[in-house]
């Protein structure tokens, strides 16, 4: 929106829940709109939508989930005068249900944007029409250079000694907690240099996973941080920055901000991470999920050679500046209202 806006745009932003980005973009003077959206209110939804759209002269509604895409598409119903792009941030294999609404609904839109390359395969097994999609990945402002500064890890009397690695995550399932602490424990078991892993993030399975970290008696070595609004000290103290998830990633935008401040990276095989860590420019090393042994020794070699290190820190950098960034994939997805 800043991108765009810049250029002489117009941007408008509809939202279902008022949260920090609607209250930021409505400091910042753009028009917001609250819909209720929901599968038994799409119609209703699709009016008032198409209402604003009418009112407001806008020509491209641009949906970022499945639902969002079906309300925008249903306010051509009333509105015939505008185009609905579709991002799709999701890489699972939906319900037979959603399939046969794919099937419906996306013919009508102008393009589909797949955010990797596994993404736009999912889609076509989702019965998304393979004739609409296109690839455009997410991206950052680029840093230029990585500021190393130890101060965060400090700020939790963490000696500087110590090897800093970080995660941002939810605690939910798919974002394998679990998995990062078995290969956290073997790590430990392989190694006597002392390192931690910073997690800032929140959910429902939090505290169970303290009462993990206590019995697995690896609390001193892992930090529960909560929501954060600093993640980019976080990552500025770090050495390594970590990935878990074992389903539900497309492109991680905390991957891409590591990279941007130049955090080498391990990650597991899922959605867009190894496009992002290995393909073309390698920054990182990608792991199976579920396999520890691989994951604990990705990380023990890369706490162990410096120079390897350095040389993925450097890449990161590298690598957000010529493939990832945002001011670059703005105007792709500009291209795509056309």
């Amino acid at each position: 929106m800043h991108i765009l806006s810049a250029r002489g745009e117009k941007c408008h932003l509809a939202y279902n829940v008022a949260g920090q980005l609607s209250e930021t973009m409505s400091a910042e003077g753009y028009p917001c709109f609250q819909l209720e959206m929901g599968t038994r209110k799409a119609l209703s939804a699709a009016k008032k939508l198409a209402r604003y759209c009418r009112e407001n002269e806008i020509d491209v509604i641009h949906a970022q989930y499945p639902m969002e895409n079906v309300i925008a598409i249903l306010s051509k119903l009333f509105y015939k005068n505008v185009k609905v792009v579709y991002t799709n941030h999701l890489t699972i294999y939906q319900s037979t249900k959603w399939k046969i609404l794919n099937r419906v609904f996306t013919p009508f839109d102008h393009r589909v944007i797949a955010v990797c390359r596994q993404g736009a395969d999912i889609m076509i097994a989702n019965g998304v029409k393979k004739s609409r999609i296109q690839v455009v990945y997410n991206g950052v402002e680029p840093a230029g250079q990585r500021v190393y500064d130890r101060s965060f890890a400090r700020s939790f009397n963490v000696p500087d000694e110590t090897f800093v690695m970080s995660i941002m995550a939810r605690y939910a399932p798919e974002k394998g907690l679990p998995f990062l602490l078995a290969s956290l424990a073997k790590v430990r078991r392989k190694t006597d240099k002392p390192f931690v892993c910073f997690i800032a993030g929140d959910g429902e399975e939090f505290d169970d996973f303290a009462v993990m970290c206590t019995n697995s008696k690896m609390s001193d070595c892992v930090i529960q941080l909560g929501f954060r609004r600093d993640s980019d000290k976080m990552l500025r103290s770090s050495d390594l920055y970590l990935n878990t998830s074992s389903k539900n990633e497309a492109m991680s935008f905390a991957i891409l901000e590591a990279m941007n401040a130049g955090v080498p990276l391990v990650v597991t095989d899922v959605g867009g991470n190894r496009d992002l860590a290995q393909t073309h420019t390698v920054c990182g090393k990608v792991l199976d999920y579920g396999d520890s042994d691989g994951f604990a020794g990705a990380i023990l070699e890369l706490m162990e050679n410096r120079e390897l290190l350095m040389q993925y820190s450097d890449n990161a950098i590298k690598k957000v500046s010529e493939e990832f960034d945002l001011n670059k994939l703005a105007i792709d997805v500009f291209e795509t209202y056309k």
